[in-house]
């Protein structure tokens, strides 16, 4: 990793920006418990000694601190280094720019300054990631040149650096056909071919063009599709234009990170800016991605936030390429903590220290939403996700919490949460050996007290929209509690007390401990004496 201060400008963000820094490199603090449901992963390679890569390269990862491969990087490498035709579908972050660019550099021969191989991708941003981690993998490797191509930057400057020798070049599919159209760059040679974020290609209307950059290739070139989802126009690309492709998915137990916090804001449209604003202001986000289905909306956003005060940029596909560089650089650079983008304007982003994914706008299926959040969270820091919602959108939050197989509760305020967070689990209470099994020992907050009851303590009260009422349905319905054995309920402010017969009290903290009442968790434990 380069040293922060000796960072390039990426106002910059020319052919020589993306020579002389390597900034991050997708993988090497990736997810790496990305394990396929199902799957048996005792034949996975463990180690990068045991996918059959080159010296040269082994060397430059131990350096790079890579330890070991992550699961696509396991199972697409050595089907790569095989020879055959691959279709890896895979979360972002899950180290996939390794898993086709190490077989790829194999592949490579140094001698030969004829174009080789190339990576097309939909982004200039990811474009460039790729040809950073590129570089980097291949310092130990002499005589591979590896050349970036994207629009944006002087086409001059790009023609001359391919008339040079590349054998690798990586490019945004309209800088390719702009190259290719003007004869300065050929694909004849070309045998190792890869598509990353085909889906993403399809979105932004590149199809087309892909198809016609890979019937300029030879017809017995080796290709890989990697796309985190697989719509039925990119499988048809797939089936066109690939040979007998080995599909390697790699589909996490659980779609979202462990690390990633998720909640949800149930709110009226005409309220939904308020509501924003409120939940950013008690958040203080450190840095936040706020998300909006439409470039519309993500400008309208933009504006109505600024004028509440906060300091804002937004990133959509109306920006010219100069004003996306400035929003990236203020982004990345802290100057501005909220960063409002569209889906398709955001893709390609790796921006490690996001604290904060923003659902605006529910996102049209749980993908997406699992693209968007899978932002937050990384390097092995927590993150928090916010969705908003209407009524109308409440059985697509269910649908989303079903996919995710991870609970989305109600947002809270940050002091909400500290004071509702679960209290720590006492040790089990230790018996006397010589005898009085079961028996509470004296003193202990367990034992009933004269009248035979036991006080039990719940985390919420008239703040958290509790009532007694809401306790007592709670104790009688779900945990079915007789109403007689029932001696007293108070509600207070911040929690409430439960008094009831000692032989109902730990069916009560059985049934009720956990569990929702009023779309709230609650925490039930019987009360410190």
């Amino acid at each position: 990793m380069p040293d922060e201060n000796g960072a390039e400008n990426l106002q910059e963000l020319t052919e020589d920006a993306v020579v002389e820094e390597v900034e991050e490199v997708e993988g090497a603090d990736g997810i790496v418990d990305d394990v396929p449901e199902g799957d048996d992963d005792a034949d996975i390679a463990k180690s990068f000694k045991d996918l059959g890569l080159s010296e040269g390269l082994l060397t430059t990862l131990s350096e790079l601190g890579y330890e070991e491969p992550t699961p696509i990087q396991a199972r697409a490498i050595p089907v790569l280094l095989g020879g055959q035709d691959v279709i890896g579908q895979a979360q972002t972050g899950s180290g996939k720019t390794a898993a086709f660019g190490l077989p790829m550099l194999d592949f490579i021969e140094p001698e030969n300054e004829e174009t080789q191989a190339f990576v097309l991708t939909p982004t200039r941003e990811l474009c460039i990631q790729v040809t950073q981690a590129m570089r980097a993998y291949a310092e130990h490797l002499d005589g591979v040149e590896i050349v970036a191509v994207f629009g944006g930057a002087p086409i001059r400057e790009q023609q001359a650096r391919l008339r040079h020798g590349a054998q690798v070049v990586v490019a945004t599919v309209g800088r390719m056909m702009d190259l290719i159209n003007r004869q300065s760059l050929v694909l004849t040679s070309s045998r190792y071919v890869v598509l990353d974020e085909a889906d993403e290609m399809l979105d932004l209307g590149f199809i087309e063009d892909v198809e016609k950059i890979l019937r300029m290739c030879p017809s017995g070139r080796q290709t890989a599709l990697f796309s985190a989802t697989m719509p039925a126009p990119v499988a048809r690309l797939a089936e066109t234009y690939m040979y007998d492709p080995v599909t390697v998915k790699v589909t996490p137990k659980k779609l979202t990170v462990d690390s990633v916090e998720q909640a949800y804001v149930m709110v009226e449209p005409r309220d939904k800016l308020e509501r924003v604003v409120e939940v950013l202001k008690a958040e203080e986000p450190e840095q936040a991605i706020i998300f909006c289905r439409t470039k519309i909306g993500c400008s309208r956003l933009e504006r109505d936030l600024s004028n509440k005060g906060l300091r804002v940029k937004a990133l959509h596909g109306d920006l010219s390429q100069g004003q996306r560089d400035g929003v990236m650089i203020s982004f990345k650079e802290h100057k501005v903590p909220l960063l409002v983008a569209t889906d398709i304007a955001a893709r390609g982003l790796d921006i490690e220290h996001v604290t904060h994914v923003i659902n605006y706008d529910l996102p049209n299926n749980p993908e997406i939403y699992v693209h968007r959040i899978g932002r937050t969270g990384r390097v092995g820091r927590t993150g928090r996700a916010i969705t908003f919602a209407t009524e109308k959108q409440a059985e697509d939050l269910k649908t989303i919490e079903r996919v995710v197989k991870a609970p989305i509760g109600e947002w809270e305020r940050p002091e909400e949460r500290l004071e509702h967070a679960p209290r720590p689990r006492r040790k089990e209470r230790r018996r006397d050996r010589a005898g009085d099994r079961g028996a509470p020992e004296a003193g202990d907050s367990d034992a009933p007290d004269s009248n035979g009851l036991v006080k039990l303590f719940v985390n919420r009260g008239h703040a958290g929209g509790i009532e007694e009422d809401d306790l007592r349905w709670a104790l009688t319905e779900g945990a079915v509690i007789p109403e007689d054995a029932i001696d007293s309920i108070r509600v207070m402010d911040r929690f409430s007390f439960v008094e009831l017969n000692a032989d109902q009290a730990d069916k009560a903290v059985e049934f009720l401990d956990g569990t929702k009442l009023k779309g709230k968790q609650i925490r039930m434990e019987v009360a410190r004496s």
